[in-house]
Protein backbone atom coordinates (compact mmCIF):
# COMPACT_ATOMS: atom_id res chain seq x y z
CA UNK A 1 0.00 0.00 0.00
CA UNK A 2 1.46 3.36 -1.06
CA UNK A 3 1.94 5.93 1.66
CA UNK A 4 0.20 9.27 1.34
CA UNK A 5 2.32 12.23 0.32
CA UNK A 6 2.62 15.10 2.77
CA UNK A 7 4.03 18.47 1.68
CA UNK A 8 5.05 20.96 4.39
CA UNK A 9 5.74 24.65 3.90
CA UNK A 10 7.75 26.36 6.65
CA UNK A 11 10.42 29.09 6.94
CA UNK A 12 13.17 26.76 8.29
CA UNK A 13 13.73 23.56 10.24
CA UNK A 14 13.55 24.32 13.94
CA UNK A 15 14.44 22.45 17.12
CA UNK A 16 10.81 22.61 18.19
CA UNK A 17 9.43 21.05 14.97
CA UNK A 18 12.10 18.55 13.85
CA UNK A 19 10.72 15.76 16.08
CA UNK A 20 7.24 16.22 14.61
CA UNK A 21 8.49 16.17 11.02
CA UNK A 22 10.57 13.05 11.67
CA UNK A 23 7.58 11.34 13.23
CA UNK A 24 5.39 12.29 10.27
CA UNK A 25 8.04 10.81 7.97
CA UNK A 26 7.41 7.43 9.59
CA UNK A 27 3.78 7.54 8.43
CA UNK A 28 3.91 9.64 5.24
CA UNK A 29 6.13 10.36 2.27
CA UNK A 30 7.25 13.79 3.49
CA UNK A 31 8.72 16.71 1.56
CA UNK A 32 9.48 20.02 3.28
CA UNK A 33 9.97 23.31 1.42
CA UNK A 34 11.71 25.98 3.50
CA UNK A 35 11.46 29.57 2.31
CA UNK A 36 12.50 31.73 5.27
CA UNK A 37 14.29 35.00 4.58
CA UNK A 38 18.09 34.50 4.69
CA UNK A 39 18.44 37.36 7.20
CA UNK A 40 15.87 35.74 9.50
CA UNK A 41 17.63 32.39 9.25
CA UNK A 42 21.02 34.00 9.96
CA UNK A 43 19.63 35.44 13.21
CA UNK A 44 18.19 32.23 14.63
CA UNK A 45 19.06 31.45 18.22
CA UNK A 46 20.19 27.89 17.54
CA UNK A 47 22.59 25.95 15.33
CA UNK A 48 20.53 25.36 12.18
CA UNK A 49 23.08 22.97 10.66
CA UNK A 50 22.74 20.63 13.63
CA UNK A 51 18.95 20.67 13.28
CA UNK A 52 19.21 19.98 9.53
CA UNK A 53 21.41 16.96 10.28
CA UNK A 54 18.58 15.43 12.34
CA UNK A 55 16.13 15.40 9.41
CA UNK A 56 14.93 11.97 8.23
CA UNK A 57 12.93 13.35 5.30
CA UNK A 58 13.40 15.22 2.04
CA UNK A 59 13.77 18.97 2.53
CA UNK A 60 14.89 21.96 0.46
CA UNK A 61 15.77 25.54 1.32
CA UNK A 62 14.65 27.88 -1.47
CA UNK A 63 15.30 31.63 -1.64
CA UNK A 64 14.92 32.60 -5.31
CA UNK A 65 12.34 35.30 -5.86
CA UNK A 66 11.36 38.53 -4.10
CA UNK A 67 10.79 38.88 -0.38
CA UNK A 68 8.08 41.12 0.99
CA UNK A 69 8.88 41.21 4.68
CA UNK A 70 9.48 37.57 5.58
CA UNK A 71 7.30 36.22 2.75
CA UNK A 72 8.82 34.84 -0.45
CA UNK A 73 7.01 35.81 -3.64
CA UNK A 74 7.78 32.99 -6.06
CA UNK A 75 6.23 30.37 -8.31
CA UNK A 76 8.07 27.63 -6.37
CA UNK A 77 4.86 26.81 -4.49
CA UNK A 78 3.09 26.02 -7.76
CA UNK A 79 6.01 23.97 -9.07
CA UNK A 80 6.44 21.83 -5.97
CA UNK A 81 2.70 21.11 -5.72
CA UNK A 82 2.51 20.20 -9.41
CA UNK A 83 5.58 17.94 -9.26
CA UNK A 84 5.09 16.32 -5.84
CA UNK A 85 1.29 15.88 -6.13
CA UNK A 86 0.65 15.79 -2.37
CA UNK A 87 -2.36 14.19 -0.72
CA UNK A 88 -2.01 16.58 2.22
CA UNK A 89 -0.38 19.99 2.66
CA UNK A 90 0.65 21.65 5.91
CA UNK A 91 1.06 25.35 5.09
CA UNK A 92 2.36 27.98 7.50
CA UNK A 93 0.34 30.85 8.93
CA UNK A 94 -1.41 33.25 6.51
CA UNK A 95 1.51 33.70 4.12
CA UNK A 96 1.99 33.39 0.38
CA UNK A 97 2.47 29.62 0.69
CA UNK A 98 -1.00 29.30 2.20
CA UNK A 99 -2.65 31.50 -0.43
CA UNK A 100 -1.19 29.44 -3.28
CA UNK A 101 -2.17 26.20 -1.55
CA UNK A 102 -5.77 27.42 -1.27
CA UNK A 103 -5.91 28.57 -4.91
CA UNK A 104 -4.57 25.24 -6.23
CA UNK A 105 -6.57 22.98 -3.88
CA UNK A 106 -9.43 22.19 -6.25
CA UNK A 107 -7.10 21.54 -9.16
CA UNK A 108 -4.83 19.06 -7.35
CA UNK A 109 -7.34 17.59 -4.86
CA UNK A 110 -5.42 17.57 -1.57
CA UNK A 111 -6.39 18.27 2.01
CA UNK A 112 -5.00 21.51 3.37
CA UNK A 113 -4.13 22.37 6.96
CA UNK A 114 -2.21 25.36 8.28
CA UNK A 115 -0.14 25.95 11.39
CA UNK A 116 -0.90 29.10 13.38
CA UNK A 117 1.35 30.09 16.29
CA UNK A 118 -0.86 32.92 17.61
CA UNK A 119 -1.41 33.36 21.31
CA UNK A 120 -4.92 34.43 22.37
CA UNK A 121 -3.62 37.98 22.77
CA UNK A 122 -2.49 38.00 19.13
CA UNK A 123 -5.60 36.29 17.74
CA UNK A 124 -7.87 38.83 19.37
CA UNK A 125 -5.96 41.91 18.23
CA UNK A 126 -5.91 41.49 14.43
CA UNK A 127 -6.14 44.53 12.18
CA UNK A 128 -9.05 44.78 9.74
CA UNK A 129 -6.92 43.58 6.81
CA UNK A 130 -5.53 40.63 8.80
CA UNK A 131 -9.03 39.64 9.93
CA UNK A 132 -10.10 39.68 6.27
CA UNK A 133 -7.16 37.45 5.36
CA UNK A 134 -7.92 35.06 8.21
CA UNK A 135 -11.55 34.82 7.12
CA UNK A 136 -10.44 33.97 3.58
CA UNK A 137 -7.99 31.33 4.80
CA UNK A 138 -10.38 29.66 7.25
CA UNK A 139 -12.94 29.27 4.47
CA UNK A 140 -10.38 27.64 2.18
CA UNK A 141 -8.69 25.09 4.44
CA UNK A 142 -9.64 21.77 6.01
CA UNK A 143 -8.25 22.63 9.42
CA UNK A 144 -5.80 24.59 11.52
CA UNK A 145 -3.20 23.58 14.13
CA UNK A 146 -3.03 26.10 16.96
CA UNK A 147 -0.59 26.24 19.87
CA UNK A 148 -2.95 27.44 22.60
CA UNK A 149 -6.18 25.96 23.96
CA UNK A 150 -7.47 29.49 24.48
CA UNK A 151 -6.74 30.42 20.86
CA UNK A 152 -8.50 27.22 19.74
CA UNK A 153 -11.58 28.02 21.80
CA UNK A 154 -11.64 31.63 20.56
CA UNK A 155 -11.50 30.57 16.89
CA UNK A 156 -14.11 27.86 17.40
CA UNK A 157 -16.45 30.45 18.86
CA UNK A 158 -15.62 33.04 16.20
CA UNK A 159 -16.19 30.76 13.20
CA UNK A 160 -18.62 28.20 14.60
CA UNK A 161 -16.39 25.39 13.36
CA UNK A 162 -14.72 22.47 15.10
CA UNK A 163 -11.75 22.42 12.71
CA UNK A 164 -9.08 23.79 15.06
CA UNK A 165 -6.70 21.31 16.68
CA UNK A 166 -4.60 22.13 19.72
CA UNK A 167 -1.05 21.00 18.96
CA UNK A 168 1.49 23.02 20.98
CA UNK A 169 5.10 23.63 19.96
CA UNK A 170 6.69 20.67 21.70
CA UNK A 171 9.53 18.22 21.26
CA UNK A 172 9.34 14.44 21.65
CA UNK A 173 9.83 14.07 25.40
CA UNK A 174 11.51 10.66 25.04
CA UNK A 175 14.20 12.11 22.76
CA UNK A 176 14.63 15.33 24.75
CA UNK A 177 15.03 13.50 28.08
CA UNK A 178 17.90 11.48 26.59
CA UNK A 179 19.61 14.66 25.40
CA UNK A 180 19.28 16.23 28.84
CA UNK A 181 20.58 13.08 30.55
CA UNK A 182 23.63 12.90 28.28
CA UNK A 183 25.28 16.12 29.49
CA UNK A 184 26.86 14.99 32.75
CA UNK A 185 30.22 16.58 31.96
CA UNK A 186 28.75 20.06 31.47
CA UNK A 187 26.62 19.64 34.61
CA UNK A 188 29.70 18.89 36.70
CA UNK A 189 31.60 21.82 35.22
CA UNK A 190 28.80 24.29 35.95
CA UNK A 191 28.26 23.13 39.53
CA UNK A 192 31.92 23.58 40.31
CA UNK A 193 32.43 26.81 38.35
CA UNK A 194 29.47 28.61 39.94
CA UNK A 195 29.54 26.85 43.34
CA UNK A 196 25.86 25.85 43.12
CA UNK A 197 25.91 22.20 44.18
CA UNK A 198 23.47 22.72 47.08
CA UNK A 199 21.63 25.75 45.73
CA UNK A 200 18.07 25.98 44.46
CA UNK A 201 18.25 27.12 40.84
CA UNK A 202 15.68 29.27 39.05
CA UNK A 203 16.31 29.28 35.30
CA UNK A 204 15.46 31.68 32.48
CA UNK A 205 16.32 30.84 28.85
CA UNK A 206 15.79 33.32 26.02
CA UNK A 207 16.75 36.58 24.41
CA UNK A 208 17.61 39.66 26.44
CA UNK A 209 14.95 41.77 24.74
CA UNK A 210 12.25 44.16 25.93
CA UNK A 211 9.32 41.79 25.29
CA UNK A 212 10.92 39.20 27.58
CA UNK A 213 10.17 41.43 30.59
CA UNK A 214 13.47 40.68 32.34
CA UNK A 215 13.49 43.80 34.59
CA UNK A 216 10.23 42.46 36.09
CA UNK A 217 11.89 39.09 36.72
CA UNK A 218 14.89 40.70 38.43
CA UNK A 219 12.72 42.97 40.56
CA UNK A 220 10.56 40.02 41.66
CA UNK A 221 13.67 37.98 42.41
CA UNK A 222 15.07 40.82 44.54
CA UNK A 223 11.91 40.67 46.70
CA UNK A 224 12.06 36.96 47.63
CA UNK A 225 14.09 35.08 50.22
CA UNK A 226 17.25 34.34 48.24
CA UNK A 227 19.11 32.26 50.81
CA UNK A 228 20.63 29.30 48.94
CA UNK A 229 18.84 30.40 45.72
CA UNK A 230 20.41 31.46 42.44
CA UNK A 231 18.81 32.90 39.31
CA UNK A 232 20.50 31.66 36.14
CA UNK A 233 19.81 33.64 32.96
CA UNK A 234 20.84 31.91 29.75
CA UNK A 235 20.85 34.15 26.69
CA UNK A 236 22.02 37.41 25.24
CA UNK A 237 20.66 40.36 23.30
CA UNK A 238 20.25 44.12 23.08
CA UNK A 239 19.33 44.52 26.77
CA UNK A 240 22.47 42.84 28.13
CA UNK A 241 23.98 46.09 29.45
CA UNK A 242 20.63 47.10 31.00
CA UNK A 243 20.33 43.74 32.72
CA UNK A 244 23.82 44.03 34.19
CA UNK A 245 23.00 47.53 35.47
CA UNK A 246 19.73 46.37 37.09
CA UNK A 247 21.54 43.47 38.78
CA UNK A 248 24.02 45.95 40.24
CA UNK A 249 21.34 48.47 41.28
CA UNK A 250 19.32 45.75 43.05
CA UNK A 251 22.47 44.41 44.74
CA UNK A 252 22.02 40.98 43.16
CA UNK A 253 25.66 40.43 42.24
CA UNK A 254 26.54 36.88 43.21
CA UNK A 255 22.87 35.88 43.23
CA UNK A 256 22.31 36.10 39.45
CA UNK A 257 24.40 34.14 36.96
CA UNK A 258 24.60 35.37 33.36
CA UNK A 259 25.88 32.59 31.09
CA UNK A 260 25.52 34.17 27.66
CA UNK A 261 23.81 32.31 24.80
CA UNK A 262 24.21 28.52 24.99
CA UNK A 263 23.23 25.65 22.71
CA UNK A 264 23.21 21.86 22.69
CA UNK A 265 24.65 20.11 25.76
CA UNK A 266 25.79 23.43 27.23
CA UNK A 267 22.13 24.51 27.38
CA UNK A 268 20.64 21.11 28.29
CA UNK A 269 22.95 20.95 31.30
CA UNK A 270 21.18 23.97 32.82
CA UNK A 271 17.79 22.34 32.28
CA UNK A 272 19.13 19.33 34.16
CA UNK A 273 20.54 21.42 37.01
CA UNK A 274 17.58 23.81 37.41
CA UNK A 275 14.74 23.18 39.84
CA UNK A 276 12.41 25.92 38.61
CA UNK A 277 11.89 27.83 35.38
CA UNK A 278 10.46 31.30 34.70
CA UNK A 279 9.19 32.82 31.44
CA UNK A 280 8.18 36.42 32.28
CA UNK A 281 7.39 37.68 28.74
CA UNK A 282 4.96 40.55 28.19
CA UNK A 283 4.43 39.26 24.63
CA UNK A 284 5.16 35.71 23.44
CA UNK A 285 3.29 33.81 20.69
CA UNK A 286 4.20 30.54 22.42
CA UNK A 287 7.53 30.02 24.18
CA UNK A 288 8.95 26.57 23.33
CA UNK A 289 11.40 26.82 26.24
CA UNK A 290 8.53 26.04 28.64
CA UNK A 291 8.12 22.61 27.05
CA UNK A 292 11.86 22.01 27.38
CA UNK A 293 11.76 23.04 31.04
CA UNK A 294 8.76 20.85 31.88
CA UNK A 295 10.26 17.82 30.13
CA UNK A 296 13.41 18.29 32.21
CA UNK A 297 11.34 18.33 35.41
CA UNK A 298 11.48 22.06 36.17
CA UNK A 299 8.45 23.45 38.01
CA UNK A 300 7.60 26.36 35.69
CA UNK A 301 6.23 29.86 36.30
CA UNK A 302 4.85 31.35 33.09
CA UNK A 303 3.37 34.72 32.15
CA UNK A 304 -0.25 34.69 31.01
CA UNK A 305 0.93 36.67 27.96
CA UNK A 306 2.88 33.64 26.70
CA UNK A 307 0.95 31.11 24.66
CA UNK A 308 2.77 28.29 26.44
CA UNK A 309 1.02 29.11 29.72
CA UNK A 310 -1.63 26.64 28.52
CA UNK A 311 0.92 23.88 29.23
CA UNK A 312 0.66 24.71 32.94
CA UNK A 313 -1.63 22.74 35.24
CA UNK A 314 -1.86 25.23 38.08
CA UNK A 315 -0.04 24.05 41.18
CA UNK A 316 0.88 20.68 39.70
CA UNK A 317 3.61 21.46 37.19
CA UNK A 318 3.82 25.22 37.64
CA UNK A 319 2.02 28.52 38.10
CA UNK A 320 0.69 31.15 35.72
CA UNK A 321 1.19 34.76 36.81
CA UNK A 322 -0.32 38.03 35.60
CA UNK A 323 1.98 39.64 33.06
CA UNK A 324 3.56 42.86 34.35
CA UNK A 325 2.40 42.16 37.92
CA UNK A 326 5.64 42.01 39.91
CA UNK A 327 3.87 41.09 43.14
CA UNK A 328 2.10 38.14 41.51
CA UNK A 329 5.38 36.89 40.06
CA UNK A 330 7.08 37.30 43.45
CA UNK A 331 4.25 35.35 45.10
CA UNK A 332 4.41 32.48 42.57
CA UNK A 333 8.20 32.28 42.78
CA UNK A 334 8.04 32.16 46.57
CA UNK A 335 5.43 29.39 46.46
CA UNK A 336 7.55 27.42 44.00
CA UNK A 337 10.61 27.72 46.23
CA UNK A 338 8.69 25.99 49.03
CA UNK A 339 8.97 22.84 46.94
CA UNK A 340 11.96 20.56 47.30
CA UNK A 341 14.87 20.63 44.89
CA UNK A 342 14.51 18.45 41.83
CA UNK A 343 16.01 15.01 42.54
CA UNK A 344 15.99 13.64 39.01
CA UNK A 345 14.59 14.22 35.54
CA UNK A 346 10.86 13.56 35.69
CA UNK A 347 8.79 14.95 32.83
CA UNK A 348 6.11 17.35 34.09
CA UNK A 349 4.17 17.64 30.82
CA UNK A 350 0.55 16.69 31.50
CA UNK A 351 0.26 15.18 28.01
CA UNK A 352 3.19 13.68 26.12
CA UNK A 353 4.28 14.10 22.52
CA UNK A 354 3.00 10.65 21.46
CA UNK A 355 -0.53 11.44 22.62
CA UNK A 356 -0.56 14.81 20.86
CA UNK A 357 0.69 13.04 17.71
CA UNK A 358 -2.12 10.47 17.90
CA UNK A 359 -4.59 13.35 18.05
CA UNK A 360 -3.01 14.84 14.93
CA UNK A 361 -3.23 11.60 12.94
CA UNK A 362 -6.87 11.16 13.93
CA UNK A 363 -7.56 14.76 12.94
CA UNK A 364 -6.11 14.57 9.41
CA UNK A 365 -7.08 11.03 8.41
Amino acid sequence: MMRKKLLIFHPYLATYRIDLYNKLAEDFDVKVLLTGHPDEIAGLGFDLNKVNEQAHFDYEYYHKGKYVGRHLISDIYIKVIREFRPDIIFAHEYGVNTIWAILLKRLYHYKLYITCDDSLQMAQSYSFSRKFLRNFVVCGIDGMFVVSTKTRDFLKSLYGKDTFLYFPIIQDDRILVKRIQNCEEAVSVYKERYDIKDKKIILYVGRFAQVKNLPLLLNAFSMIDKKDVRLVMVGDGPMRDDIERIISDLELNGKVILTGALYGDDLYAWYRIADYFVLPSSFEPFGAVVNEALVSGCFSIVSNSAGSHTLIDEGKNGYVFESDNVNDLKKKMSLALERQKKKDIKCLMTKNFSDFYKDLLEYIK
